[in-house]
């Protein structure tokens, strides 16, 4: 098991004084995803509160580690000596318990980014996607569940984008679609040769396949350019984002659709056959299509989206957050 943990504030509002720092205790298990929705979160949190944060990088061995232990007592805790959290904010799986436990020993209120495996009133507020919660009646009416359009992600609206500037993102085999390599080449070469004016630039990702990758590599058209996933680096896509008025992202991944949402971009979808039909990723990415909230054909004008609109859900919750439970300086017990 492996812990560690850095400290970063916001200076600006630690110089306003305007009110006592929060301290807030991070629990990530590496991986990017779940990780990239705590940073949204906190990054939107920043705007609203001033904080301090505790990062803690948790690891498998977790029942090891109680029988170590051997009791429940907070002084024989790791981080037994950082200050006593606000707030506690978790996503993944294998920080559900952590959370928990970590809430119950040092106070603070508790907050989980994803749909729980743990029963949802061992937590203070969980932020649960739509899509998570369809089918379950009892995750949408309680009243420590907000539910979020898509996942919490760390990508800002953006108003440098530029009109000939347009990027496409490309996933890769997973268990809600079936990639079909010949229509995704074949959607994306329409998209480019139907907006000639527009200089496309496209970046597979860890699920792209190397037939696809070398197929997209030997393109010459003069206004596509393609990075492979191993040849970017972790700000690569928001750079991006930040300058492109058109994304165009491949339907398996859900959470760069979000991203491109969140941009302020116009988002155009490149659409594969669902495997299931009522997979949860399937009816988000339904949902979006029958809202008229995403392109699917490159040659239609994007003002024909319906409702194409700013989306910060990030923002959104933080601002709830501190209304909620900080509105008076100090934090709320309701």
């Amino acid at each position: 098991m492996f812990f560690c943990y850095s400290v970063n504030s916001n200076p600006e509002t630690a110089r306003s004084g305007l009110q006592k720092p929060l301290t807030i205790w991070l629990f990530k298990d590496g991986k990017p995803g779940h990780e990239s929705q705590i940073d949204g979160l906190v990054t939107a949190l920043n705007k609203v509160q001033r904080h301090r944060v505790h990062s803690l990088r948790i690891d498998d061995g977790f029942c090891l580690f109680l029988l170590k232990l051997k009791c429940f007592s907070s002084t024989r805790w790791p981080w037994a000596n950082l200050p006593p959290p606000d707030l506690l904010i978790g996503a993944g799986h294998k920080t559900h318990l952590w959370l928990f436990l970590a809430r119950a020993l040092f106070g603070g209120k508790s907050i989980l980014l994803m749909r729980p495996s743990l029963p949802s009133a061992l937590f203070d507020l969980l932020l649960v996607p739509a899509h998570d919660c369809k089918g379950s009646s009892r995750l949408s009416t309680r009243s420590n569940i907000w539910v979020t359009m898509g996942v919490l992600n760390k990508i800002q609206y953006s108003n440098d984008s530029l009109l000939n500037r347009g990027l496409i993102l490309v996933g890769g085999p997973s268990k809600h679609f079936h990639w079909d390599e010949v229509s995704v080449l074949k959607q994306i070469s329409t998209l480019v040769e139907a907006n000639p004016k527009i200089q496309w630039e496209l970046s597979s990702s860890r699920r792209t396949t190397p037939t696809i990758e070398e197929a997209l590599s030997s393109w010459t058209y003069p206004n596509f350019q393609f990075t492979a996933y191993a040849d970017t680096d972790p700000s690569w896509v928001q750079t991006r984002m930040k300058i492109a008025s058109r994304i165009w992202v491949t339907s398996d991944s859900v959470s760069m659709l979000y991203e491109a949402m969140t941009s302020g971009a116009e988002v155009g979808l490149i659409t594969l056959n669902a495997l299931r039909k009522k997979s949860r990723i399937f009816n988000c990415v339904q949902n979006l299509t029958e809202r008229s909230s995403v392109l699917l054909d490159p040659n239609l004008d994007p003002n024909v989206l319906q409702s194409h609109q700013y989306l910060n859900e990030a923002e959104r919750c933080a601002s709830a957050i501190q209304e909620q439970w900080f509105s008076n300086g100090k934090i709320s017990e309701d």
